[in-house]
């Protein structure tokens, strides 16, 4: 018996763990056929994935920043990037929604949305197969 076959593995099982990396990008265009199905603009569409797909590259980027900081430093630089996210996306859409076209704001906004909290669950499902990986793991 080989040594890699005694260890149990401390991964997921790749299927799930993929389909958890992705689910925000999947959504968000899964998204498209429904916003054209109950008649929203297309505009509305595109600006929300951009929104989404802005806002996910700031968070992937604030991840590699706090990677070697103190926790306290990871978890206010995190809260900050997240606080501030959020504030930039409602702003713009205000901004849209109020100065340009109301539909293509509020379709924006939903798209965003449901791409947005998808991710979020999908970051979630990743974190609790990571935890439960290591605390299986034999010390």
């Amino acid at each position: 018996m080989t040594v890699a076959a005694a260890t149990p593995s401390t991964e997921a099982p790749r299927p799930l763990t993929a389909i958890a990396s992705s689910i925000g990008i999947i959504v968000a265009v899964l998204t498209l056929p429904v916003v054209l199905l109950l008649g929203g603009p297309l505009n509305g569409w595109v600006l929300g994935v951009a929104l989404w797909a802005a806002n996910w590259s700031l968070q992937l980027l604030t991840g590699k920043l706090v990677m070697n900081t103190s926790a306290t430093a990871a978890v206010g630089l995190s809260g900050l990037s997240f606080i501030s996210r959020a504030w930039l996306v409602a702003i713009v859409l205000f901004v849209i929604a109020l100065n340009y076209d109301e539909q293509i704001g509020l379709t924006a906004g939903a798209v965003f949305l449901v791409a947005f909290t998808c991710d979020l669950v999908g970051r979630t499902i990743l974190f609790a197969l990571r935890q439960r990986a290591t605390q299986d793991t034999p010390r």
